[in-house]
C-alpha cells in the first residue's frame, strides 16, 4: 500500500514530465541509467528484495535505448523511468542524506515498479534468451 502511495502520488505526479522528455530525447537516458546503477550499487545490500529483477529491469532500459529491444509499452516503460528518476532524485519523501533510512522509500518505489513491470520483464527475458543473452 505505501509502495503504491509514493509512486502515485508522489514520483508519477513529480516526474511524469521528466520521464517523458527522457524517452523522447535520445542518449539523455544513458546519464540516468548510469546514476541508477551506481547508486544501486552502493545500496545493494538494501535492495535485496528487488536486486535480481532490478537489474534485469536496468538491463531492459538499456537495451530500449539503444534501440536494440523496443516490445515494451509505451505506459510501462513510463512508468519504469519515472522510477528510475524517483531512485536518483534527492527529492523524494525520504531524503537520502538520512543514512540507513534515505533508500528505504526508494526502495518501496523500486519494488512497486518491479511487481507491477513483472509480465514486461518476464517478456524482456525471455527476448534476452533468444538473443543469447544470459546475463
Amino acid at each position: 500500500m505505501l509502495r503504491r502511495w509514493l509512486f502515485t502520488k508522489i514520483a508519477y505526479r513529480l516526474f511524469r514530465g521528466q520521464a517523458d522528455r527522457y524517452i523522447k530525447s535520445n542518449g539523455k537516458g544513458s546519464g540516468l541509467l548510469a546514476r541508477a546503477l551506481r547508486k544501486a550499487g552502493k545500496n545493494e545490500l538494501s535492495l535485496k528484495g528487488v536486486w535480481t529483477r532490478l537489474q534485469l529491469l536496468f538491463e531492459l532500459v538499456k537495451a530500449w535505448s539503444t534501440g536494440r529491444y523496443r516490445d515494451i509499452p509505451y505506459r510501462s516503460l513510463l512508468m519504469i523511468v519515472i522510477g528510475i528518476i524517483y531512485f536518483v532524485s534527492p527529492i523524494d519523501f525520504i531524503p537520502d542524506f538520512l543514512f540507513g533510512l534515505g533508500i528505504l522509500d526508494d526502495a518501496a518505489v523500486l519494488g512497486f515498479i518491479v511487481s507491477q513491470m513483472d509480465p514486461d520483464l518476464n517478456r524482456f527475458q525471455q527476448w534476452k534468451k533468444t538473443q543469447g543473452h544470459t546475463s
